[in-house]
């Protein structure tokens, strides 16, 4: 069974050595190996060059280094091969973890201290709010989302969630559609974003979303750069000096030096790391789907074309 590699995470190597170590009776290949690409039967990828996704004629599987896909379905060569995504419990630990520090942030005015602290200034004691006084709206319930808003829930947190559409009905969060979206942000003490990106999520928090929240709420995005209209979030935090926002992906990432997110001084950023992938508990679930798919013959997308996600 012939595997083909390819990332440009600066740990590609550690990445790479996983995949052998835990793929050891198959080949694994590169593309510096020069392989036979028609031979090419499983993938394991992320950003894989379209001129390449070309050549993979006979590939039955791709597996995604990360939870994201839009890697791999907006390559132009890309032919609805079945694509199984990183669903891996460690980094949903981890962007908990990291949604949680920044609820507090926000929630125990540390960001208050940590300004005042520059100034040499004594603040002093400031009201904050219990955990169950605050309403956190999360917007992308997939395998990350839920697993955010169950943490939070165990905290005493009131979490809800909106969705396009609700179709679980067993879901302990109450769920908010399209046409509740007002009530959904007007409850919303902070609103959590891990939306993907797909081409109807582009600029979904834009100016109309923003002007729903409340004046003093916090935005945490920690999804898709693509999902938030830069613009419009700096002319809204200039209007409302109370409103605040913690920022982990951008349009352009590494954020270019010049942008006004920097300095602006109701904005944390973050570089793209609220969740750090698991190396091996990754490859360790890639390892256990392609294991079932070769004892049934049959292997379920993670992904549907039509939503994009």
């Amino acid at each position: 069974m012939s595997i083909l590699f390819y990332c440009n995470f600066s740990n590609k190597k550690q990445w790479l050595n996983s995949v052998k170590k835990k793929f050891s009776t198959n080949k694994i290949f590169t593309i510096k190996d020069k392989p036979d690409f028609l031979k090419i039967e499983y993938a394991i990828v992320w950003n894989l060059p379209d001129n390449i996704m070309k050549k993979l004629k006979n590939v039955k599987i791709i597996f995604s280094l990360g939870a994201g896909v839009d890697h791999i379905i907006n390559l132009p060569s890309y032919n609805k091969t079945p694509i199984v995504r990183v669903k891996d419990i460690n980094m949903a630990e981890r962007m908990s973890y990291h949604v949680h520090s920044q609820i507090l942030t926000y929630q125990l005015k540390l960001y208050l201290f940590q300004k005042a602290q520059i100034q040499k200034k004594w603040l002093g004691e400031q009201h904050t709010k219990l955990n169950r006084e605050l309403t956190i709206g999360i917007i992308g319930l997939g395998f990350l989302g839920n697993h955010v808003g169950k943490y939070l829930s165990n905290l005493n947190y009131n979490v809800i969630g909106f969705k396009r559409e609700n179709k679980n009905k067993e879901s302990k969060i109450k769920i908010y559609t399209k046409k509740n979206l007002n009530k959904f942000l007007n409850l919303s003490d902070i609103v959590v974003s891990i939306l993907p990106d797909t081409e109807k999520t582009k600029n979904f928090i834009n100016k109309k979303f923003l002007s729903l929240m409340k004046k003093n709420s916090f935005l945490i995005n920690i999804g898709r750069g693509s999902t938030l209209n830069e613009q419009d979030l700096l002319l809204h935090l200039n209007k409302n000096k109370s409103f605040h926002v913690s920022l982990d992906v951008f349009k352009i990432e590494p954020l270019p030096k010049k942008n006004k997110f920097w300095t602006h001084k109701n904005v944390i950023i973050t570089p793209h790391a609220a969740a750090l992938t698991d190396i091996d508990s990754s490859i360790n679930h890639m390892f256990k789907r392609l294991k079932d798919y070769k004892k049934t013959g049959k292997i379920k997308s993670d992904v549907n074309l039509i939503k994009g996600y």
